[in-house]
């Protein structure tokens, strides 16, 4: 009687969603109500809530059906080519075009970069894929067939770091985008920079030279000789900016070639104070630089390190607000000269401090502050020579920027 009225029906519910379970969360049938009134009212509840689970389940698959399509959608309308890759190179997801661009089939596993055939990519995906950085984007050219023709085309790798959820581990994102264009423009303005640069290099030196020769004639009037060093002041702006433009062009194209010569640290520094110090005491900022404890003779390119120390100091000496104070300081590490610039403003966010150093690259704020050159010739400058530069957060609040010059002669007098 107990067994007919009560337990059987719960082993025969226990089975039914049991079956349920392995079926997908899918009722074929409802659970036969039987035995007792008590077994028949919980057999009812039972099966109302797999129905529920049933629907809900049906519900949850069509609404990640519908989410995937959508995802799908996108990524084959967006013309660059993307890659899902997780930490071991597998291919996760991909949309048509980077199979395209990569000479993948998309059938099987997919393992980056051995599988892709396009020679050109297989190199900047294989360093890509091993970078540790978070984010990481090289650039690479590579012949694409288009009409039936073979044409040259400049690409860029952007690839993000991300964490794999349901794997606990990471994988990359990479986007395949076709920078030709950009590269076309870049190139215009390059030779647009490098026309008129010249061009205006003849009027400078004009007008230097003769607010030089007016210079030494007896002042007619009191302001005279202000007004002639201010014109002296904006010409020798005027001319570095020329000068960064150039050098910046020449450097790319590889046709810079360093000339060395044997140079006084602490000389050079002293020449960089006396030079922007009548502008850091018109706009009230205190620059100063430490002495060096000892002499440090180097050698180097001297009107190129000028450059660079003059858009360091120049850059701080511009956003440092009035009553701050920008330092220049020089010293030996190893087999390194370390001359570094601290100021006091406002300082430059963690994620942008590798962004200025890209050429034509400007902070928001500064949009309207020059050509967005400066650090980017400094950059290529400091490596011409074998050193490295970067940018940090100075203790107390303000930026400090450091660059290296291997020291090949470093000696006490």
């Amino acid at each position: 009687m107990l067994w007919r009225g009560l337990s059987s029906p719960m082993v025969r519910a226990a089975a039914g969603i049991k079956n349920f379970i392995a079926g997908g969360y899918k009722l074929a049938e409802p659970l036969p109500k039987e035995g007792w009134p008590e077994s028949r009212g919980l057999l009812s509840s039972i099966n109302r809530v797999l129905l529920e689970l049933n629907a809900y389940h049906a519900f949850q698959i069509n609404q990640a059906i519908e989410e995937r399509a959508k995802a799908q959608a996108l990524l084959e309308t967006i013309t660059d080519g993307v890659l899902l890759v997780d930490d071991r190179g597998q291919l996760i997801h991909s949309n048509r075009r980077a199979l395209e661009l990569l000479g993948l089939h998309g059938q099987g596993p997919v393992q980056l970069p051995d599988s892709v055939t396009k020679p050109e990519f297989v190199q900047p995906l294989r360093e890509l894929l091993a970078s540790e950085e978070k984010n990481t984007r090289s650039d690479l050219s590579a012949a694409i067939e288009a009409d039936g023709e073979s044409v040259e085309r400049n690409f860029r790798l952007i690839s993000r770091q991300f964490q794999l959820a349901t794997l606990k581990r990471p994988g990359r994102v990479v986007i395949i985008r076709d920078v030709t264009i950009e590269k076309e423009i870049e190139g215009a303005r390059e030779t647009f920079f490098h026309m008129i640069t010249h061009d205006m290099r003849a009027p400078i030196c004009s007008i230097q030279g003769y607010t030089e020769l007016m210079q030494k004639e007896p002042v007619a009037q009191p302001n005279t000789g202000k007004y002639l060093d201010a014109i002296m002041r904006s010409s020798d702006r005027l001319k570095g900016m020329v000068e960064d433009i150039l050098n910046t062009i020449k450097m790319e194209r590889g046709q810079m070639a360093l000339k060395p010569v044997a140079i006084d640290a602490g000389e050079l520094c002293g020449r960089m104070v006396e030079l922007h110090q009548p502008l850091a005491a018109r706009r009230n900022i205190i620059f100063s630089a430490p002495p060096l404890a000892a002499r440090i003779r180097f050698e180097g390119d001297l009107p190129l390190l000028e450059r660079i120390i003059a858009n360091l100091v120049g850059n701080a000496l511009k956003f440092v607000p009035a009553g701050g104070a920008v330092s220049l300081a020089c010293r030996t590490r190893g087999k390194d000269l370390l001359f570094s610039v601290a100021d006091t403003g406002p300082g430059i966010p963690e994620g942008l401090r590798e962004d200025v150093f890209r050429k034509h690259y400007q902070m928001d704020e500064h949009k309207h502050m020059g050509f967005g050159l400066g650090l980017a010739m400094c950059k290529m400058a400091v490596e011409l020579h074998g050193g490295h530069i970067w940018a940090d957060a100075r203790a107390g609040g303000g930026a400090v920027f450091t660059f290296t010059i291997p020291l090949l002669e470093a000696a006490d007098v």
